[in-house]
C-alpha cells in the first residue's frame, strides 16, 4: 500500500450501522446484500467523486495514486489495465579517446588493435570485412609446407600429428581418425601407439605424457579446495576444522592448529607474504618468484623480468606487475639497453622497430621497415649500438643502427626461417635460430662473414634463444622436442637440460642468466622458469606468471647480463656502417666498415660509392649479393680487405695481360734480328731450300718447306 493510503479512502461502512437490535436478523441479511452490491461494481453514478477511483471494497482512492506501481486497493483494482511504463532511453556511453575504436558493446580499444586479424571485440567487429576490407590470402608457403590459417608456415609432417602448431590450430583440423592401435597397445594423443604396459608407470611415454593421466593410483585430492586425511579419505577443505569429524584418524579437527592464526606470528615463517588456511598457513610470493622447496623463502631470477605480450610490455619482479607500454598492436620481439635505460620491441604487423625509454616518454618508430610477418626476433649490440633483426619470411638478417637510419642486409635465403637472433660483441658473432627445411642454429660473424651451421642434429624447431655471458654458452627451446639445450660457443658441447611435455609445449621466447631458464608459452598465456642448480638435474618447472595475454618475448633487466666491453669501432672512419669483426687470428682487422644495400665501398675501404647505371653489383667476400665491404685496417698485409672483387680481378688480369704483351713484343724482335742475320745459298738441283722468309700460311716453328716447280726456276 502506498505511503498515506491509510487516510486517502472514505467507506460508506459508517453509514447505517445505527441498525436496531429488533432487526438483527434481517439487518445481517441486508448487510450481506450491501457487501454483495459494494463488491460488484457499480453500473449507476459512482459513489465517489470524479478525482477518484471507487476500490472494490467500495472506498475512494485518489486517481493520483493510480497506476503509480504500488497496490493501494486491496484488491488492486487501482493498478489494474495500466499501461507499461516508458522505459527510460539508455544513457549514452561515454566517448572513447580520439586514438580509440568503439565496439558495438561500447567498450573501447585501441584503433591499433583492429584490422590486425585478432577480434578484440566481444562481436568480432574490429575484424569486420566493412572495417578491414576482405581478407587476404594466405601466404603461400614453399613446397613441402602447411599454411596455417593464422599465417605461419609449418613443416608438412606436422599436420595432423596430434599436436597443434599453428596458433589457430587449424592443423589438427580435417584430420582423419587415427587407424586403432595392435592389441596390447595404448594411442596417445599425438597418434602413436605405445605398449599399454608403460602407461601409469611414473614415466610419461607420450609426447604430451597423456599415458600418465587418469590413473588409478593419481592423486586425486588437489588442492587448495581438497584435503587429504591422513587416514586417506579427501574430503572438502571447508569440512576442515568446522568441529565434526570426516576423516577417521580425526586429523581435519586438529585441536592446537584449528582456529590458530599463524601469520600474526612472525609472518609464519615466509620471507614475504602468507596467508592464513583453515588448517595451518601458506606463503604466498610476488610475480615473477616462487617457493623453494621449504615452502617458505620465495625466490626467483634475479633482477626484473621484462614481458612483451600481445599488446603490452610488463616488468615482473615487483610487488605488483608494472606495465611499461600498453595499447601496443603486437610486441613479438624484443631487448633492452640496460646502461642507456631504452626499449626496443618489434612489431610484425606493421614490421616495424620501435624504440622508448624504460622511463616514460613516448615510443618512437625507427627508420626500419620490414617485410610482412617481421621482425620475429631482435637483438641490440649494446658496446656497438647495433640492432639485428629476422625476417622469416624473406629469410633475411639485417643490421642498424641505434636510430635505424643506417640498415643493410647481412644474410639472404628465401630456403630458410631465421627467427630468434642473439648478438655476442665480446666475440664479434651472431647466432639465430633457423626452421626453415633445414632447421638449425647459425653462426655468423657480425659484420656479415658467411654462415655456418652450429648445430644441425636433434633440431626441429628452434625457437626461444638466449646467450648466458658468465657461462659463454648458447640456449634454444625446441617447441617440437619440448626441450631445452645448450652449446658452447664453437658447437661443442652439446646438453639437453630440461624435457618436459607438460610446461614446455610451445616455448617461444627464452632467457637466460646465472642459473635460471626462464621461458614463455603464449598459448596457455603463462611465464615459466626452472633453476639449473649447476650441473645437476634441473629443478621442476614453476610457473612465474600466468593468465597473461600471449606472452611472446622476455628479457632479463640486470646489469651483468650486458658486461662492458671494448668498442671495435672506435676510430673507424666508416662514411655508412661499422660492424665488429669475429677475432680470425693474430691480425685480423677489428671491424669491417659497410654500406648500405645497393651500393659499394670505393677503394679507400671506408667510402661507399654507387655503380654506374647498368654495371652489376659485385659480390662481397664477407656478405651475400647485397652489397660490399672492406676491413678497418687497410695498413695490413694485402691491402684493403674487402675492397671488391673487381679490384681483385684488375690486379690478377692486368700482370697477366703485361707479360703476354712483353711476350709478343719479345717473339717480334727475335723473328727480326734472325731475318737481317741470316744469308740465303741456292742449289739449282736441291729439292729443299733454305730461305730467309717462311712461306705465307706455313707453320709458326717450322722454316723448312717443299719447293714447287715454279720457286725452282731462276
Amino acid at each position: 500500500m502506498g505511503p498515506g493510503s491509510a487516510g486517502r479512502r472514505a467507506g460508506p461502512a459508517a453509514r447505517g450501522s445505527g441498525t436496531g437490535g429488533s432487526g438483527s436478523g434481517t439487518g445481517g441479511i441486508l448487510l450481506l446484500l450491501l457487501g454483495a452490491a459494494a463488491a460488484t461494481p457499480s453500473t449507476g453514478p459512482s459513489p465517489c467523486p470524479q478525482d477518484h477511483l471507487l476500490c472494490g471494497d467500495g472506498s475512494c482512492l485518489s486517481r493520483h495514486f493510480a497506476c503509480d506501481g504500488d497496490r493501494d486497493c486491496p484488491d488492486g483494482r487501482d493498478e489494474l489495465g495500466c499501461a507499461p511504463p516508458p522505459s527510460a532511453p539508455p544513457s549514452p556511453p561515454p566517448p572513447c579517446p580520439p586514438s580509440s575504436f568503439r565496439c558495438r558493446d561500447g567498450s573501447c580499444i585501441p584503433r591499433l588493435w583492429s584490422c590486425d586479424g585478432d577480434r578484440d571485440c566481444r562481436d568480432g567487429e574490429d575484424e569486420g570485412e566493412g572495417l578491414c576490407g576482405p581478407p587476404r590470402p594466405p601466404r603461400a608457403c614453399p613446397p613441402l609446407q602447411f599454411s596455417c590459417g593464422s599465417g605461419e608456415c609449418l613443416t608438412r609432417r606436422w599436420r595432423c600429428d596430434g599436436t597443434p602448431d599453428c596458433r589457430d590450430s587449424s592443423d589438427e583440423e580435417g584430420c582423419a581418425p587415427p587407424p586403432p592401435c595392435p592389441p596390447g597397445q595404448l594411442l596417445c594423443r599425438d597418434r602413436r601407439c605405445i605398449p599399454a604396459a608403460r602407461a601409469c608407470d611414473g614415466t610419461p611415454d607420450c609426447r604430451d605424457g597423456d599415458d600418465e593421466e587418469a590413473c588409478p593410483d593419481a592423486p586425486s585430492c588437489p588442492p587448495p579446495h581438497r584435503f587429504r586425511c591422513r587416514s586417506g579419505e579427501c574430503i572438502a577443505i571447508a569440512q576442515v576444522c568446522d568441529g565434526r569429524r570426516h576423516c577417521r584418524d580425526w586429523s581435519d579437527e586438529p585441536l592446537k592448529e584449528c582456529g590458530v592464526n599463524e601469520c600474526l606470528a612472525g609472518a609464519g615463517g615466509c620471507s614475504h607474504g602468507c596467508r592464513d588456511l583453515r588448517l595451518g598457513h601458506e606463503c604466498l610470493c610476488p610475480p615473477g618468484l616462487g617457493l623453494e622447496p621449504d615452502n617458505r623463502t620465495c625466490h626467483g631470477p634475479p633482477g626484473t623480468l621484462v614481458v612483451g605480450t600481445r599488446h603490452q610490455l610488463l616488468a615482473l619482479g615487483g610487488a605488483e606487475p608494472r606495465v611499461l607500454r600498453g595499447a601496443l598492436k603486437h610486441a613479438a620481439a624484443l631487448d633492452v639497453a640496460i646502461e642507456g635505460g631504452a626499449l626496443f620491441w618489434g612489431d610484425p604487423s606493421e614490421g616495424r622497430i620501435y624504440t622508448a625509454p624504460l622511463a616514460a616518454g613516448p615510443a618512437v618508430p625507427l627508420a626500419v621497415l620490414s617485410g610482412p610477418g617481421a621482425p620475429a626476433g631482435l637483438a641490440l649490440d649494446w658496446t656497438h649500438g647495433l640492432l639485428y633483426w629476422t625476417e622469416p619470411g624473406s629469410g633475411r638478417v639485417a643490421v642498424a643502427d641505434r636510430s635505424g637510419w643506417r640498415q643493410r642486409t647481412l644474410h639472404r635465403d628465401p630456403r630458410t626461417r631465421p627467427w630468434a637472433v642473439v648478438v655476442d660483441p665480446r666475440n664479434g658473432f651472431l647466432y639465430w635460430s633457423d626452421w626453415g627445411s633445414r632447421p638449425q642454429i647459425t653462426r655468423g660473424g657480425q659484420d656479415g662473414a658467411p654462415p655456418e651451421a652450429l648445430v644441425t642434429e636433434d633440431v626441429e624447431r628452434p625457437q626461444g634463444l638466449a646467450l648466458d655471458q658468465s657461462s659463454q654458452r648458447l640456449f634454444w627451446a625446441d617447441g617440437r622436442l619440448q626441450a631445452v639445450s645448450s652449446v658452447g660457443l664453437d658447437g661443442r658441447g652439446r646438453r639437453t637440460h630440461l624435457r618436459d611435455p607438460r610446461h614446455l609445449g610451445q616455448p617461444l621466447g627464452l632467457a637466460v642468466f646465472q642459473d635460471w631458464l626462464v621461458w614463455t608459452d603464449p598459448p596457455r598465456g603463462s611465464l615459466v622458469a626452472a633453476r639449473l642448480r649447476g650441473g645437476s638435474s634441473p629443478s621442476p618447472p614453476r610457473l612465474l606468471a600466468q593468465e597473461l595475454f600471449s606472452p611472446e618475448a622476455v628479457v632479463v633487466l640486470h646489469p651483468d647480463r650486458q658486461p662492458p666491453g671494448p668498442d671495435r669501432c672506435r676510430g673507424s672512419l666508416c662514411s655508412f656502417l661499422c660492424l665488429p669483426s669475429p677475432a680470425r687470428g693474430p691480425g685480423s682487422a677489428p671491424f669491417t666498415c659497410a654500406c648500405p644495400d645497393g651500393e659499394h665501398l670505393a677503394g679507400d675501404g671506408r667510402t661507399c660509392v654507387t655503380e654506374p647505371p647498368g654495371t652489376p653489383e659485385p659480390l662481397s667476400r664477407n656478405f651475400s649479393a647485397e652489397g660490399n665491404a672492406s676491413a678497418g685496417d687497410p695498413g695490413q698485409p694485402g691491402g684493403p680487405r674487402g675492397a671488391g672483387p673487381l679490384m681483385t680481378s684488375l690486379g690478377v688480369l692486368l700482370p697477366l695481360a703485361l707479360a703476354l704483351g712483353l711476350g709478343v713484343a719479345g717473339r717480334g724482335l727475335w723473328r727480326g734480328w734472325r731475318r737481317r742475320s741470316t744469308n740465303s745459298i741456292s742449289f739449282s738441283n736441291a729439292a729443299f731450300r733454305k730461305g730467309p722468309q717462311h712461306l705465307r700460311g706455313a707453320g709458326p716453328a717450322d722454316t723448312q718447306w717443299p719447293l714447287t716447280a715454279e720457286d725452282d726456276e731462276p
